[in-house]
């Protein structure tokens, strides 16, 4: 028996979902975080130096409260060893950036799940199936409680969004707006007419799809107006960046 995935529990059932990235590296920080009513957290080895230590360390301090998932540095990473990594240390989930084509996806399926749907390394003793004491049902139920996750985040990856969701094993199409915007030629501008057309594309691709679609949602009016278009996967921003606005909407008052 694997424990269940709050944000994938969550996102069955219908509802949205929202989380935040830690790029502190702080145990401490990921834990308060958790402590709210976050669904999930994001350990962002994409953009914050960690190490396979930092990861499993962030995923203790986030458990039981919240779902950890791990956003892995690139494609190639994840399907040389990142994914199993991360899943082997407790991590719920994985986002995984820049995947631009259906054979991108497919790696990332193939990583991430254990035989026959994908070739994730089988391990007797990991911190994901408790040391060997729930072997069994860690394998078996695995991957009904692990979230899959892609970043469309290019022009190519809008043109083959469609084929690129049609892949079985992807939960969660998040739309990286800012590497999307600034490819389009339109950096920052996520309001332009081309980057929301992408991104109307995207979301009509993954409801076809039967993909929960994921984008920020960074302002509660922000965040109402994309549920009301049909987004359920939210993040509402890093840890970082939640310290420096509240600094300085403390000082501002």
């Amino acid at each position: 028996m694997v424990n269940e995935n709050h944000a994938l529990a969550e996102l069955k059932r219908g509802n949205s979902v929202v989380g935040a990235w830690i790029l502190s590296q702080s145990a401490r920080t990921a834990e308060v975080l958790s402590r709210t009513d976050i669904d999930w957290i994001g350990i962002d080895t994409e953009h914050a130096p960690y190490s396979p230590k930092h990861v499993e360390r962030l995923i203790r301090a986030i458990e039981p409260n919240a779902t950890p998932i791990v956003r892995l540095p690139s494609i190639d990473e994840a399907t040389s060893g990142a994914a199993k990594h991360a899943l082997d240390s407790g991590a719920q989930g994985v986002i995984v950036p820049s995947v631009q084509t259906p054979t991108d996806a497919q790696a990332v399926v193939r990583s991430t799940y254990f035989p026959p749907v994908g070739e994730r390394g089988v391990a007797g003793t990991t911190r994901a199936n408790g040391y060997g004491e729930n072997f069994e049902g860690y394998v078996n139920d695995a991957g009904t409680e692990t979230l899959v996750a892609i970043q469309i985040e290019s022009p190519p990856a809008v043109e083959a969004v469609r084929e690129i969701l049609a892949v079985d094993g992807i939960d969660v199409a998040f739309i990286g707006e800012n590497d999307l915007s600034a490819a389009l030629g339109y950096p920052g501008e996520t309001d332009h007419p081309e980057v929301r057309n992408a991104v109307e594309r995207v979301l009509d691709a993954a409801i076809e799809n039967d993909v929960f679609p994921g984008i920020a949602g960074r302002t509660p009016a922000i965040q109402a107006e994309r549920m009301d278009r049909g987004f359920r996967f939210f993040l509402l921003g890093a840890d970082l960046s939640f310290m420096r606005s509240g600094i300085q909407k403390f000082l501002s008052e």
